[in-house]
C-alpha cells in the first residue's frame, strides 16, 4: 500500500515486483485525463518530489503539506497491516465514490439558450476573457469562433488548436489556431494572446510562417504595444510587400465583423462551441462555470 516503485530499495530494479508509478503513469493518468482532470492536470504527476522515493512513508521534510501527507500515510500503513483483501477492496470503492462525487460537482451545464443577438454575444464574450485566465480562454474563444466561421463560410473544413503551454516550434504548428482549406494545405494561423502585441511577437510569428510556407497571419490581440506600435505597422507593411499578409484584431471585433454577416442561428452555434471547447480542453472548473453563469443571466 505504501510502495512507489518496483521492489525495496535493496532488492533493485530487477526483482520482479510491481511497480505502482509506473502503472499510474500508463493507466491512472490517461483514465484522469480523460475525466476532466479530476485529479490533477498534471502529464506525469509520478515525477515530482514527493513521489520520487521507493515508499510514501519515507518522511515529510520536503513536503509542505505535511499534516495531510502523514494522515494519508497513516490510513494506507493501517490497510497494509490489516492484510485484509476486502478492506482494500472497499477503500479503492470509496476512493472511486469520492471522485464520482467530485464529477458531478464540477460537471458544468452551458445553457445556451435557443436566442442570442450579436450585442449579447459580444458582451458575453467581453466578460468572459476580461478574467485573467493565463491566456486560456482567449485562446477557446478563438478555437471555437475559427470552427465555427469555418463551417459558416465554407472555408475552413478541419481547424487544429495547440495546447495552452505547448510550443509552436515543438508542436510543429506556425500558430495557436491552425486553418485548413478544402485542399487540405494550411491557409491561416491564428496567434492568440491576452496583452498588447509587441514587435517581438511578430518577429517570431512571421520566422514561423516563412518556414512554414504560410502567407496568411491573424493576430487577436487586444491592441498593439505602444512603444512598438509604429514599427510593427511598418513591418507589416514589409510583409505584405514580400508576399505574407499579416492582420492584427480584437477577438470581439473579428466576432462582430463576421457574424453581422450570418443568420443568427450562428450565434448560437458559436455559444455552444466555446462550451464545447471548454470540456475538450478540460479547462479549469472556474473557466467552464464562468461560461455557464454568463450564459445564465442571459
Amino acid at each position: 500500500m505504501l510502495c512507489l516503485q518496483r521492489g525495496a530499495p535493496t532488492e533493485g530494479e530487477d526483482a520482479g515486483q510491481w511497480d505502482p508509478r509506473s502503472f499510474c503513469t500508463r493507466i491512472v493518468v490517461p483514465w484522469v485525463q480523460k475525466t476532466q482532470s479530476v485529479l490533477g492536470a498534471s502529464a506525469d504527476p509520478y515525477v515530482s518530489n514527493p513521489l520520487r522515493r521507493p515508499r510514501l512513508d519515507e518522511g515529510t521534510a520536503a513536503l509542505k503539506s505535511k499534516a495531510e501527507w502523514e494522515a494519508l500515510t497513516g490510513y494506507l500503513r493501517g490497510l497494509e497491516n490489516a492484510g485484509d483483501v476486502k478492506a482494500v477492496e472497499k477503500a479503492v470503492n470509496d476512493c472511486l465514490l469520492s471522485i464520482a462525487r467530485r464529477l458531478r460537482i464540477s460537471t458544468v451545464e452551458y445553457p445556451v439558450p435557443m436566442r442570442i443577438s450579436l450585442d449579447q454575444l459580444c458582451k458575453l464574450l467581453g466578460e468572459f476573457i476580461s478574467t485573467p485566465s493565463g491566456g486560456l480562454r482567449p485562446l477557446i474563444v478563438a478555437t471555437a469562433l475559427m470552427r465555427i466561421l469555418g463551417e459558416a463560410f465554407s472555408i475552413f473544413p478541419r481547424v487544429d488548436s495547440q495546447g495552452l503551454n505547448e510550443s509552436d516550434a515543438a508542436a510543429g504548428m506556425p500558430g495557436d489556431v491552425m486553418c485548413y482549406g478544402p485542399d487540405g494545405k494550411l491557409h491561416l494561423a491564428v496567434e492568440v494572446k491576452d496583452r498588447e502585441l509587441t514587435l517581438i511577437d511578430l518577429d517570431s510569428t512571421l520566422t514561423k510562417a516563412r518556414n512554414s510556407r504560410l502567407a496568411n497571419i491573424l493576430f487577436t490581440v487586444p491592441g498593439l504595444s505602444s512603444r512598438d506600435n509604429q514599427a510593427i505597422r511598418e513591418r507589416i507593411e514589409s510583409e505584405w510587400n514580400k508576399g505574407i499578409n499579416v492582420h492584427e484584431i480584437t477577438l470581439e471585433a473579428l466576432v462582430r465583423g463576421a457574424f453581422i454577416l450570418l443568420k443568427e442561428e450562428w450565434c448560437v452555434k458559436f455559444a455552444r462551441s466555446i462550451g464545447e471547447e471548454l470540456d475538450a480542453r478540460a479547462a479549469p472548473y472556474a473557466s467552464r462555470k464562468a461560461w455557464s453563469e454568463l450564459l445564465t443571466g442571459i
